[in-house]
């Protein structure tokens, strides 16, 4: 498996190691987004320090758009944390709101950069109609 999901109280790291597909990439997406603890969170942490290499492509970027267009009307208030040094895994986030710019998605190099900077974000109350999430 390419990637580790560490669930938190209010959110989740995913942790990627090794080489990441296309179809691996937008399979975690989707898994977030349809689990039950989905509605409750308000970030995740995508880390890719540990990958080797990848190979996602458009195709991947658009399915992973998708179901962001979807999850946003669950739970509007995610901010998404992509830990990289890769500029080419930091251009996932223009591929992805190319088609979804639904979330607050953040660059950073370090782990600990990502979660000062969530720290010191204000709680998001972006709710829709008929919401019935956790709240913050």
């Amino acid at each position: 498996m390419p990637y580790v999901k560490l669930w938190e109280p209010r959110g989740v790291v995913k942790r990627f190691s090794g080489f990441v597909t296309g179809d691996e990439f937008a399979a975690s997406v989707r898994a977030i987004a349809s689990d039950p603890r989905f509605d409750g969170l308000r970030y995740i942490i995508s880390h890719f320090l540990d990958i080797d290499g990848h190979g996602v492509d458009a195709r991947a970027l658009r399915e992973a758009a998708i179901s962001r267009l979807g999850s946003v009307h669950t739970n509007p208030n995610i901010r998404v944390m992509v830990v990289t040094a890769d500029p080419a895994v930091a251009a996932f986030k223009t591929g992805i709101e190319v088609h979804a710019p639904v979330y607050d998605t953040r660059i950073f190099t370090t782990e600990a950069e990502a979660r000062d900077w969530f720290a010191a974000q204000p709680p998001m109350h972006d709710l829709p109609p008929g919401y019935r999430g956790l709240g913050n």
